[in-house]
């Protein structure tokens, strides 16, 4: 995978997204073969609060475009031959303007994030480790019953531990 061939991660979503979902491409790894190092940047291409909205009984974020997005990437990268993948949080419109942006900057080696972080978070466990969803699961018919684990339930109960994900998808409507 890309991960392992050196691409590092830069991360464009809105900080208040980030801290709202916790949905962070991996945990800053060092790069193969290296003790210490950062293998994600975090570089909003949108600013963004969140606010209640009593119109619609929810939380929305309240939006700016960050004037200083291609600045900050440069700070952040500052070799154009590095290896980027660009993520938001489903890989469609804040991750494709990011893409476009660092190509009008003369980056070669770039790539968008299939999916974002939304399934890059389903795929990949927090040590980097591949999650082996949706795939075939042991039944442990000996687990003690104190901690969760997937686990066969009998005739009556299929629908137990079926694993269930929300629509990767983004709905925010962003302002890039």
């Amino acid at each position: 995978c890309l991960w392992d061939d050196g691409y590092d991660v830069l991360d464009v979503r809105a900080l208040a997204e980030i801290d709202s979902n916790a949905n962070t491409p991996c945990p800053n790894p060092p790069p193969p073969g290296q003790n210490k190092g950062n293998r994600v940047k975090v570089v909003p291409i949108i600013n963004a609060v969140t606010k209640y909205d009593s119109a619609t009984e929810s939380k929305v974020y309240v939006q700016t475009k960050n004037a200083s997005f291609k600045e900050q990437v440069a700070k952040a990268f500052p070799d154009k031959q590095a290896k980027i993948m660009v993520a938001c949080s489903d890989g469609r419109i804040r991750a494709i303007a990011a893409l476009e942006a660092l190509d009008d900057m003369g980056y070669v080696n770039i790539v968008g994030l299939r999916g974002g972080a939304n399934l890059w978070t389903r795929e990949w466990d927090a040590k980097m480790r591949r999650r082996n969803l949706p795939g075939k699961h042991i039944q442990n018919y000996m687990h003690n019953g104190d901690s969760p684990q997937l686990h066969g339930t009998g005739s009556t109960f299929q629908m137990a531990d079926k694993q269930t994900y929300s629509d990767w998808k983004d709905t925010t409507e962003w302002v890039v």
